[in-house]
């Protein structure tokens, strides 16, 4: 889900056109999955077909209106929910819990 800073820029015709144009470049693969295939990694019929055009750097209320990093080429990366996924749950959580089921600051 877009970060509430972000749900203009993802809403716009500009972003819908990049995304567009990148999935086709990309043809409809995920770049994850076939590097990993080439890696000896991962099966051919197990590469996935796209579903999230992701922002290698993420977008920030400094970067958004930022064209080479919001809508460069350079910038994205075509995933499947599997690697988009892991992509954003290999991330350092903020909190935490202790054994008592308490937050703590990670």
């Amino acid at each position: 889900m877009a970060k509430e800073y972000a749900k203009d820029f993802y809403n716009s015709q500009a972003w819908k056109k990049t995304r567009k144009a990148y999935y086709i470049f990309r043809r409809g693969q995920c770049e994850r999955c076939a590097k990993e295939f080439a890696a000896g990694k991962r099966r051919l019929e197990d590469i996935h077909a796209g579903a999230i055009v992701h922002h290698k750097e993420y977008i920030t209320p400094e970067n958004l209106n930022d064209p080479t990093i919001a809508l460069s080429f350079d910038n994205l990366e075509l995933l499947c929910d599997e690697h988009h996924n892991q992509e954003h749950k290999s991330k350092t959580k903020r909190y935490s819990f202790d054994a008592n089921g308490r937050v703590i600051e990670a």
